[in-house]
């Protein structure tokens, strides 16, 4: 089963800093480079950042920002005078956007130091800056200052104008429209909501969750990964149930047994405290939305995305649901036909494989041999480079952990040499880092004064399975349709030329997967399998006939997985169009899965108290991910049309998608891409079902 590479694997730094991508390229693997010092251009600023920080370090420099960006936003709202966009707005953006760019290290570290105090420092840094982007957000001086400038005119570019209106329409959402009274209380709630939020990925970040198995319980798994588990006293062996093994385990190990201790555990992470934090996330939403007069938080989160309401996103889900469902259904059939018996959750990606071994013969651990970690990631990087002109050189070892665990690439323009930005990979599991795979676009694009531009930085956080011994890091195909989903957001980022952060920041949440979600479609092609495949001892690519069933089995059980993301999404919608504050989300989940999926809920489980989007910035927003996939197949069908690597696609793709970033609605932009209107065909005819209404 192919789930989508993004649901359940990204999160949103929040504050001035959020998850957006960026891409560039070149030609072949020459364009990897050794490591080297290039000097950026005269235009460009590359920040240098201090990883290797202290506790006290990030709480002092944390407080100290934030003192200093209070009293400069003091400043412009004090200083007398004509509010226009360079005496107020400008100003106003560059307080916030310096405050993000001095506190990168302090923020991000939370999900990827070694040191207990460090992660612990960096989130109370985070949940003090959000305290402050709240508080400033509402503040009325600010808002009155943001009307005058727009009554005034004054923000005469697009960038000036789409800044405005996206500060304007922040300001309102954060409560500076309220009387005195409403804004206490909206500042109150919105300050409580963001410690719940880092406790919830906290506790996750924490979870040491495992089962024991026995030693005959360890057939179909993989002998190198048997061997990684620690073997008790008892003979028991000691299985990690995180993101990094589930896949591998309850795809492969064949007594039924352990994969359902393995499931039930799965399905358990984060705990009753991660079920409390969740439900009362939720009564806060439901506050801080009725205060601004909107019936429901998922109105107030609608009303600044490309679908607008609930009622819109509901026609898309249950539009969806309706064609997915006799997929689902028949494709557990098919399974249940496998097992001989009824098919539970936990023998779905197991009956899954065997239904790719007998029907297509796709053998996952033959695949595996062909995708090494570093050969995969250096191919990956030269097929970005050529179909968008950007070239890639190895920098220095200068991460938060030492090479090869973080690794350091420069990127640069194809055409003009210029510096472009920075990327780092931190790929490998380690005690207490975050354990899914994300972007993060630390430093986004900015032009810092006339003429001079700040180099972004942006940073793909993931779970491979290690080494082992005398074997590199082999990749199973998802992991790859993983990484190139998230190096799809990495180079957003790093290719936005928006003057402003905000505008590299604030694309249409619902929009900002299709980017990721386009490029997953690479690694289907044969033509390109054929590039980025070397068989890990011998050199050699994937012979035809493998990327021939490997190709074939991409939409097996693809009814099944896109119902379950529907499902999830129509979880997320329930969860917050709830008419009353208090909501039993394990009963919600229960309900509606037994409503919409062919396989009942598990009693005694609560899936929702590890799925970070409910908490991590996609709250009443995982529908996005198949809205931006509607918008993400379309635009691959011009790639489909020119060449899969064609430069002038590619050029267009970069000029006209990634550069402009938010300055113009993701509308008017894939117009301008495709030539025409956004259509849902190619997402439809991918799945092979009739095109229909898609609320899009």
């Amino acid at each position: 089963m192919h789930n989508d590479p993004g649901l359940g694997r990204e999160v949103i730094l929040r504050g001035a800093a959020r998850i957006a991508t960026a891409v560039v390229g070149v030609s072949s693997l020459a364009c990897i480079a050794a490591v080297a010092v290039i000097e950026p251009a005269d235009a460009t600023v590359r920040q240098s950042i201090d990883w290797k920080i202290s506790a006290a370090m990030v709480e002092a420099r944390c407080e100290r920002e934030i003192g200093i960006a209070r009293r400069r936003i003091d400043r412009i709202v004090r200083t007398p005078g004509r509010r226009t966009a360079q005496s107020f707005l400008i100003p106003l953006e560059d307080a916030e956007a310096d405050l993000n760019d001095r506190l990168v290290a302090e923020r991000f570290l939370f999900y990827v130091s070694t040191s207990k105090p460090v992660r612990d420092a960096s989130q109370g840094c985070e949940n003090e800056i959000t305290s402050f982007l709240s508080e400033t957000g509402a503040r009325p001086d600010v808002f009155r200052g943001l009307k005058e400038v727009q009554a005034g005119r004054t923000a005469t570019s697009p960038y000036q104008q789409k800044l405005l209106q996206i500060r304007l329409n922040a300001a309102l959402r954060d409560g500076a429209g309220l009387d005195a009274s409403g804004r206490r209380t909206f500042v109150a709630l919105a300050q409580e909501l963001t410690p719940l939020e880092l406790e919830f990925e906290a506790n996750l970040a924490d979870e040491r969750a495992t089962i024991e198995i026995r030693p005959n319980q360890t057939a179909g798994l993989p002998r190198d990964f048997v061997a990684t588990l620690e073997r008790k006293p008892g003979g028991t062996l000691v299985v990690p149930v995180e993101e990094a093994t589930s896949g591998l385990f309850l795809s492969e190990a064949r007594d039924p047994a352990a994969r359902k201790a393995f499931f039930v555990a799965f399905e358990r992470r984060g705990g009753k405290e991660n079920v409390r934090l969740l439900e009362r996330a939720l009564a806060i939403r439901f506050q801080l939305a009725h205060l601004l007069h909107y019936p429901s938080w998922a109105a107030y989160q609608l009303d600044d995305k490309m679908a607008r309401t609930p009622a819109r996103v509901l026609s898309f889900l249950d539009d969806l649901e309706s064609k997915l469902k006799v997929g689902a259904r028949e494709h557990v059939a098919e399974l249940a036909a496998l097992k001989g018996a009824p098919v539970q959750p936990w023998d779905v990606a197991y009956y899954d494989r065997i239904l790719y071994k007998s029907r297509y013969d796709v053998d996952e651990e033959a695949i595996r041999q062909y995708f090494p970690a570093q050969h995969t990631i250096d191919a990956a990087l030269a097929l970005y480079a050529k179909i968008l002109n950007i070239r890639f050189e190895r920098g220095a070892d200068d991460g938060w952990v030492k090479a090869p665990a973080v690794l350091h690439y420069r990127v640069f323009d194809g055409a003009t040499g210029s510096f472009i930005g920075d990327t780092y990979f931190d790929l490998y599991p380690r005690p207490d880092k975050y354990g899914h795979f994300a972007n993060w676009d630390l430093l986004p694009a900015r032009v810092v004064q006339p003429g001079r531009h700040r180099a972004p930085l942006s940073v793909i956080v993931g779970n491979w399975n290690p080494p082992s011994a005398g074997k590199p890091s082999l990749l199973s195909h998802e992991e790859v349709e993983t990484f190139f989903h998230e190096f799809g957001h990495n180079l957003a980022s790093l290719l936005a030329t928006a003057p402003y952060e905000t505008l590299s920041t604030a694309i249409r949440h619902d929009f900002v997967e299709a980017p990721s979600q386009m490029f997953e479609n690479w690694t289907w092609e044969p033509s390109i399998l054929r590039e980025i495949t070397r068989k890990w001892d011998t050199g050699e690519p994937m012979p035809e006939n493998l990327i021939g069933k490997l190709v074939a089995s991409r939409y097996v059980g693809s009814g099944y997985s896109y119902a379950e993301q529907t499902f999830h999404s129509l979880v997320d919608m329930q969860y917050h169009m709830a008419p009353a504050p208090r909501v039993d989300t394990t009963a919600v989940w229960a309900s509606t899965q037994n409503k919409s999926m062919p396989l009942r809920f598990v009693a005694g489980t609560y899936p929702q108290a590890s799925i970070g989007h409910f908490m991590g910035g996609y709250d009443a927003g995982i529908y996005g991910y198949l809205w931006a996939r509607v918008y993400a197949q379309d635009m691959f069908s011009r790639f489909q049309r020119d060449g899969l690597e064609s430069a002038e696609a590619g050029k267009a793709y970069r000029e006209l998608i990634l550069e402009p970033a938010a300055t113009y609605e993701p509308d008017v932009e894939v117009e301008r891409f495709l030539g025409r209107p956004m259509m849902p065909k190619a997402f439809y005819d991918a799945l092979g079902i009739s095109a229909g209404k898609t609320g899009s």
